[in-house]
């Protein structure tokens, strides 16, 4: 009986995603879109709630301490098949769940892409890491007049803890992705500038890109996602970015119109329109 709702969801949300973007928009890889504000707060609710009571004992628990004397918890999903080389999707999360307690980090992204009908679409691993300090800080870019990120040591950590699943996990190594939400969002951009060579893609949702490193970043594929009315991570730092970038043609974004920072996760992202985008990319 679960499955049958979960797949009448799913038509139902897909029909919505449709109604909201144009199936047209659904299947345009890169470029911008402009999303007007959702007037369906029933569905959105019900989603919302169905995503954050999944079950998280699903994920393992680990630590991991690396190099750079700044260990991390985390949380690890592994497919119930594992015989074939499977993604690895690695999830950053925000700055209201800095800590050590191991749980926090698992919000609505991990769980996402953890829910059975994403798996049994898009068959992955899940790593979601937990940072005892801030992963990304931010400081004004004085030639753009607008935020930047600023890696943190932790972010080093997580590389090497990537590198250590790498040889225990089968993983596809050409189909690793980052995702992250705020501080999240802006340590996708700062790992990838770190190390573009390890990632196939990555999403950007609320976050504030890093600009020292523009040029390295022109080949990989990137989603933006930001409301225009956040001003707690101000949308003029993405929208500068896509501007800076758009002429390689390997970067999406997404303008939520009349959204706010904690306003974002809405219908539009809250289908499997995520790993949809994500898993179409391969590194070469």
């Amino acid at each position: 009986m679960q499955i049958k709702l979960n797949h009448a969801l799913y038509a139902f949300s897909a029909a919505l995603l449709c109604g909201i973007l144009s199936c047209n928009s659904r299947i345009r890889t890169f470029g911008k879109t402009k999303i007007a504000k959702s007037a369906d707060s029933i569905y959105l609710k019900r989603r919302i709630s169905e995503i954050k009571n999944f079950d998280t004992n699903v994920f393992t628990r680990g630590s991991f301490k690396g190099t750079a004397n700044t260990p991390i918890v985390y949380r690890l999903l592994k497919p119930y098949n594992t015989r074939s080389k499977i993604p690895l999707v690695i999830v950053f999360h925000g700055s209201n769940a800095v800590g050590n307690d191991n749980t926090s980090q698992l919000g609505i992204l991990a769980k996402l892409f953890a829910m059975d009908e994403i798996q049994a679409k898009y068959p992955a691993f899940i790593l979601a890491p937990q940072f005892p300090s801030r992963s990304s800080n931010y400081v004004l870019d004085q030639s753009r007049n607008v935020l930047t990120s600023v890696p943190q040591p932790c972010l080093t950590t997580a590389l090497q803890l990537i590198d250590s699943l790498k040889n225990t996990l089968n993983i596809d190594e050409k189909r690793i992705y980052l995702i992250g939400f705020s501080m999240g969002a802006s340590s996708v951009i700062n790992v990838l500038s770190l190390k573009p060579d390890l990632f196939a893609a990555g999403i950007s949702i609320s976050g504030i890109p890093q600009f020292d490193k523009v040029k390295t970043l022109t080949n990989i594929p990137i989603w933006l996602i930001h409301g225009n009315m956040d001003t707690e991570n101000p949308f003029s730092s993405d929208q500068k970015f896509f501007e800076e970038l758009k002429h390689n043609n390997r970067i999406r974004f997404w303008e939520f119109d009349d959204l706010a920072h904690n306003d974002i996760f809405a219908p539009a992202i809250l289908t499997d329109e995520l790993p949809h985008w994500l898993f179409k990319n391969k590194r070469k």
